[in-house]
């Protein structure tokens, strides 16, 4: 099982939203903590995935030796690559 460690600016951008949407992408990224690569999409040109979760985007890298999925950004996702 991998654990998640959330950084800084993905914590900010959950304290700004509805708590009932907030809860939602907090519920996704704790489910995929047994198989992440089966939800996960890797991006192009990097070490770096992305979790869908309704019109939210979970920005992600997975630390494979040490069993970690950290969590970068969290944005909507028209502009959460920008």
């Amino acid at each position: 099982m991998y654990s998640i460690q959330i950084e800084k600016n993905a914590e900010n951008f959950l304290k700004k939203l509805q708590k009932k949407d907030a809860e939602l992408i907090l519920k996704k990224i704790y489910s995929i903590r047994d198989n992440p690569f089966r939800f996960l999409k890797r991006l192009q040109g990097g070490k770096l995935w992305r979790l869908r979760i309704a019109d939210y985007r979970a920005v992600v890298e997975v630390v494979i030796s040490a069993n970690r999925i950290i969590v970068l950004r969290i944005g909507h996702r028209k502009n959460v690559y920008d």
